[in-house]
């Protein structure tokens, strides 16, 4: 499993270095043009479709905020948002426009990753030179039989493997020790002596998100064996082992490729293979991956939502291929993707649909997609007798399950409406089944996730903008705050969770400032804060920061007076005299300290 770099590796020093030699609008408009406005800059925002802009970008403060999506933050936001990735993925990509090494705190081992990706990004050209230089015409005939050109092997650096060591020799001679390629799946011991893992083999290079080689995929092609006749005791295709590069449940092949397509298109078609994914991507269907599996895995899905929640499986159409889909619908549905299927015709996957049918006839069977319960309802339907109660009720209970995974109550009616049509049981009825499935399952409103815009968690006051503006830009006003309220002195729940975040980040209460933006992965809080520090309406005099303060605190005591006051009502109504004499002290305790200030 690949080891996980959080936060708090890097130094903080480090991070407020690379902010503080990082000019955000230089950033910004190295990705999209900037207008001058004033002493601000504006531009179309590049995280929603408007026609107006809305997105602005402050030089004064190092901040972003689009008014129309609420997105914003710094420059490590912008690029979590833009490049979609993960805060260290940000930070490292920042480093790496200054020309800095980030020094993660457990150095060692993040040596020891890089030496291995030296080694496999070594490999991968090795490879690659291997098959563009021909000494073997084998593999390049079977690559152009299969309609990949010489553009599409440099760009997916396709490449060949001739085994016999010639990979480890060429390694060894390049200062790589011998525990590296083992760890880097590049070489195996397991028959004697350290030999090539690939050997006679076309071989597929697995990049990451960010281009980086992390793994191979290699289909055999031996130069004895006539294309497509393979031996049957050699596994036709074989990948790298897990290491700590790379795990495969943690990868879509091609992603590195399409990513900006699927963006654009804010849809991605999911494929089984490489070739299904290869041959569509360079007849110009962009917005395509390959799950380098039968069914996606959950930190692939988490993956996709980076970048869209919409998805189109394409997977074989045998009992295996459904059963994965029928597996991947349910992880999709409970993650809110939105899903559809596409059966190609028998016989035939993308890759040679596309080949032999084109481009255009492959599209007309994406038109035909099938949501998820079109699908499972026909799978269910050719699995189980329908026609007997048995049979109907298993139909029933597998479309319920699958219903409830949706987050949206409208969604879940209509599923069920379409549900009673489909199986000619009442509405009633199945509303009654439902509710039993969903009880059994564990889910209700209470626990599902519930989205909210960066703008939600309620109206926010001006008070509690002038206070939250004055933690960030003026000094000691954080450790007042602290002193003086706690979270729930806020009525937003928004604000209520910017200031719990704060208050938990900042213990001993350190001072908060701009820098402190910089490090917020929380995009929600990083939306509202830009939001709070780009309001110029927001008054800043102390004045009127001390009379917000003793508001809220007025406010908080009014709160708990109004909760004593019912707690002596209902004392008083059950006749607890003991109870009573106890919330009358309370009580009157409280009134003489409002007094005394």
């Amino acid at each position: 499993m690949l080891q996980t770099i959080n936060q708090d590796m890097i130094p903080q020093a480090f991070i407020e270095e690379v902010r503080a030699r990082t000019d955000i609008v230089e950033l910004i408009s190295s990705y999209i043009p900037l207008k001058r406005a004033g002493r601000n800059f504006k531009a179309l925002c590049p995280f929603h479709s408007e026609k107006t802009s809305s997105f602005v970008v402050s030089p004064q403060k190092q901040i972003f905020h689009c008014f129309g999506c609420s997105q914003g933050g710094g420059i490590t936001q912008f690029l979590m948002l833009y490049e979609r990735v993960s805060f260290v993925e940000a930070l490292e990509m920042l480093a790496n426009r200054l020309g800095l090494e980030v020094p993660y705190q457990k150095a060692e081992k993040n040596k020891a990753k890089t030496i291995l990706y030296d080694a496999v990004y070594e490999a991968s050209l090795f490879f690659h030179k291997n098959l563009m230089q021909k000494p073997d015409q084998n593999p390049f005939d079977y690559l152009d039989k299969r309609g990949i050109n010489q553009e599409a092997i440099i760009q997916f650096r396709l490449g060949f493997a001739f085994g016999k060591n010639t990979l480890l020799d060429f390694l060894r001679k390049k200062g790589f020790a011998l525990e590296v390629l083992e760890k880097a799946s590049l070489i195996t011991s397991q028959r004697s002596t350290p030999h090539d893992l690939f050997q006679q083999r076309i071989i597929f290079p697995i990049f990451d998100v960010r281009s980086r080689v992390v793994g191979f995929g290699a289909r055999t092609c031996r130069p004895a064996c006539p294309v497509g006749r393979q031996d049957k005791n050699i596994p036709k295709y074989i990948n790298s082992p897990e290491n700590s590069l790379y795990s495969k449940r943690e990868h879509l092949f091609g992603l590195n490729f399409s990513k900006e397509d699927i963006l654009k298109k804010d849809c991605v078609i999911v494929v089984e293979g490489y070739l299904d994914m290869i041959i569509p991507f360079i007849h110009g269907i962009k917005n395509i991956v390959a799950s380098l599996g039968t069914a996606l895995t959950l930190e692939q899905i988490y993956l996709i939502k980076r970048y869209t929640s919409n998805i189109i499986l394409i997977f074989d159409s045998d009992k295996a291929g459904e059963m994965a889909t029928l597996r991947t619908l349910d992880l999709l549905l409970e993650n809110d993707l939105k899903v559809w299927i596409v059966k190609l015709p028998s016989g035939y996957d993308p890759d040679s649909l596309v080949r032999d049918k084109g481009k255009d006839y492959f599209l007309q069977f994406l038109g035909k997609k099938q949501d998820f319960f079109d699908y499972k309802i026909g799978i269910l339907k050719n699995i189980h007798d329908r026609e007997s109660i048995e049979g109907k009720t298993k139909i029933v209970q597998e479309m319920l399950a699958a219903i409830d995974k949706l987050n949206s109550e409208v969604q879940r009616y209509e599923y069920i409406k379409k549900l009673s049509e489909a199986v000619k049981v009442k509405e009633e009825i199945l509303l009654l089944e439902f509710r039993k499935i969903s009880s059994s399952l564990g889910k209700n409103k209470d626990n599902r996730t519930v989205k909210k815009s960066a703008l939600g968690g309620g109206v926010i006051s001006i008070t509690e903008k002038l206070l939250l503006r004055f933690m960030f830009t003026k000094k000691g006003a954080f450790s007042l705050v602290r002193k003086n309220l706690t979270e729930e002195d806020f009525t937003s729940s928004l604000a209520r969770k910017t200031v719990s975040y704060f208050f938990k980040n900042y213990p001993q209460g350190e001072n908060v400032s701009l820098k402190s933006l910089a490090v917020i992965e929380d995009k929600e809080i990083s939306g509202f804060v830009s939001a709070i520090l780009m309001d110029e309406d927001i008054p800043i005099d102390k004045e009127s920061f001390k009379s917000s303060l003793i508001k809220l605190h007025k406010n908080r005591t009014n709160r708990l007076k109004d909760k004593l006051k019912e707690e002596i009502k209902e004392a008083e109504a059950g006749d607890d005299r003991q109870r009573l004499k106890v919330l009358v002290s309370r009580y009157n305790k409280m009134i003489i300290a409002a007094k005394n200030g």
